[in-house]
């Protein structure tokens, strides 16, 4: 059944089109894909207007089952000629169809389609159900797609990545973190910009992963920190001033600088907690000396030369405590 009340009059044809197709016809299915492929965009909009029309739940199983296995399977016929930019332009075609709605009864539709993939045997259609429910903001599929970053071939944690940013939740936050560290490619830059545009939302990730076993996703954690911290997160942020790697500890420096007075009590908290290495001092003085106020490094002169002095080791902890005592009794 097609909702012929729903369908303009330049859509009829192609909805007999679909019908034809999906009984079989093999000319109907070539011409479908040729204009889900054209390069103009207007032909493509005029089957995607079809496709919108035709309330049959075949169609849009017909469809995933193009997705998940024609454009996204992973054991494809190597020896065919396919041109490249034709099936992105039908991977296109047909996601933008199954995120987008025109109507209530469509969406309801799309979504039962989506959830039966999720039982399949077939690994494809549970990713491909994942990962399109993903993009229309299913938050129930984040687990899904953490799956997939587990389990799944690298294109497929490329869409887990890209599901995750369309939820944009709080909680998308730690598989992403755990994709950037993947690799340092695609899926690391997928990742990246996902977070990014979290923003705030990925601040506790961010927190946690500042004890990332990968000294990467370590620096990666202070820098973005920097950006939104709030006090409790800018002393978990300072301790990365003992952080073993170089790279994060300076990382650490520059956005405590950056963060300014905010950043200094958690900063000589760090100091005087107990006899800093020489690597943290060295981190610490950085951290105090970039800030801005010249007001507030004459003030800091104390723990800037007690930093340098060669019994850094026993001054600095006891000049910080003071400081770091006087600074609180102000508050």
């Amino acid at each position: 059944m097609f909702m012929q009340e729903a369908a303009v009059p330049y859509q009829q044809s192609e909805i007999e089109l679909l019908r034809q197709a999906l009984e079989g016809d093999k000319e109907s299915i070539g011409k479908v894909f040729l204009y889900l492929s054209a390069a103009d965009p207007g032909l493509r909009q005029i089957m995607q207007a079809a496709i919108h029309n035709y309330d049959n739940p075949k169609l849009w199983k017909q469809l995933l089952s193009c997705l998940a296995i024609q454009c996204w399977g992973e054991h494809r016929d190597s020896d065919r000629r396919v041109d490249q930019e034709a099936s992105q332009r039908i991977d296109q075609s047909i996601t933008e169809v199954f995120v987008e709605d025109e109507y209530d009864w469509e969406a309801s539709l799309k979504e039962r389609v989506l959830h039966q993939a999720l039982q399949e045997t077939r690994a494809e259609f549970r990713y491909a159900g994942a990962y399109l429910l993903g993009l229309r903001g299913d938050v129930e599929m984040i687990p899904f797609l953490e799956d997939i970053l587990n389990a799944a071939l690298k294109s497929w944690k490329v869409r887990a990545v890209c599901a995750l940013a369309a939820i944009g939740e709080e909680r998308c936050a730690p598989p992403l973190i755990k994709a950037l560290a993947m690799d340092r490619g695609a899926l690391h830059s997928e990742a990246k910009r996902a977070l990014q545009d979290l923003g705030p939302q990925a601040e506790k990730g961010w927190r946690e992963a500042l004890n990332h076993p990968d000294s990467h996703i370590r620096w990666h954690a202070a820098r973005s920190l920097g950006d939104f911290a709030d006090t409790s997160s800018i002393e978990v942020l300072a301790e990365g001033l003992s952080d073993s790697s170089h790279k994060v500890r300076w990382a650490t420096a520059d956005v405590l600088a950056r963060i300014g007075p905010a950043a200094v009590p958690a900063t000589l908290k760090v100091i005087s907690h107990s006899t800093p290495s020489a690597p943290t001092r060295q981190a610490a003085y950085h951290a105090l000396h970039g800030v801005l106020s010249r007001r507030l490094r004459e003030r800091l002169k104390p723990i800037l030369e007690a930093l340098q002095s060669p019994a850094a080791g026993v001054e600095a902890p006891a000049i910080a405590q003071r400081l770091l005592q006087e600074w609180e009794n102000e508050v």
